[in-house]
């Protein structure tokens, strides 16, 4: 059986550690790509993470980074950007000169000991276009090894430059958490219409359905055992491991990533030791 993988962020925008979400270095062993939220494009073609250190500061991210890579040496971890309003710097026409910012994030790389960047562009102002996918090849350019993943839920509004960075992307995340199955299966074929099954990851959310655009439990189960018609798919992304947490979603701590390892194909049960790495004693609060 292939081994598909798990895909899951984690906010540094929100508390985490006793009566919050799971720690940065409590990450569950099962997650194959853990994407880091969020940091910012700047002017200058440059970058900021004041937003990812909102509620951990450098230090505590950085040292829940090396704990991570002691514990978890496979373990691929990304930075994921998006676009900030003030200053407007956007993904669609804010980078200017892509080489410059593709030596800005292969050296923010570097600094961070990171495998690669997730691009959030929900920039709705304007369609993607050249200017995009040219910002897109300049970091590939700058970085030929590192993973390189697009976050994605408009298939209309994304396909011409899906396509034509199907061989620059690692992979794509769909993000239509307020799907139902039927709906998001639909999309997904659409999307393997523009890029291999094979590298696109089904999202779903940790959250209340119809309240917070969460996606049920059962429909998480099935969307881990469904496939594409062209091909086994990537695998599955969560949002967000910070807030799968009961005061959030009225299930119990880790009820999404368990589920998704338990169902999602190559994966083992949970283990107690996993489901105890995401769940801290005492009451929740909302992230």
């Amino acid at each position: 059986m292939t081994t598909q993988s798990i895909t899951a962020f984690w906010l540094g925008y929100v508390p985490s550690g006793e009566g919050a979400g799971p720690l940065l270095q409590a990450t569950p062993p099962c997650v194959d790509v853990l994407i880091l939220a969020f940091g910012n494009l700047f002017p200058g073609n440059t970058t900021c993470l004041q937003f990812l250190q909102t509620s951990h500061s450098r230090d505590q991210i950085r040292a829940g980074l090396a704990a991570l890579r002691r514990s978890s040496p496979d373990l691929k971890i990304l930075l994921s950007l998006i676009g900030t309003p003030n200053p407007p710097v956007g993904w669609n026409t804010g980078i200017t000169d892509p080489a410059a910012f593709g030596a800005w994030c292969a050296q923010l790389a570097r600094e961070w000991d990171l495998d690669g960047f997730d691009i959030d562009n929900e920039d709705l102002d304007t369609f993607p276009g050249d200017a995009f996918v040219a910002t897109v090849k300049g970091m590939r350019a700058a970085m030929p090894d590192a993973v390189l993943t697009l976050d994605t839920y408009l298939f209309e509004r994304d396909r011409a430059v899906i396509s034509a960075l199907s061989t620059t992307l690692t992979a794509i995340n769909t993000m239509a958490y307020f799907y139902d199955f039927d709906a998001m299966t639909r999309l997904v074929e659409q999307y393997a219409t523009v890029i291999d099954p094979g590298r696109i990851a089904v999202g779903v959310k940790a959250g209340k359905v119809g309240l917070d655009q969460g996606t049920s439990v059962a429909d998480t189960a099935k969307l881990c055992r469904w496939n594409p018609g062209s091909g086994p798919k990537r695998g599955m992304m969560l949002w967000n491991l910070s807030q799968d947490i009961q005061s959030v979603t009225g299930q119990p701590d880790g009820t999404w990533i368990r589920t998704i390892q338990e169902n999602l194909p190559g994966h083992p049960p949970a283990r107690d030791a996993q489901a105890a790495a995401i769940d801290t004693p005492g009451p929740r609060n909302p992230g």
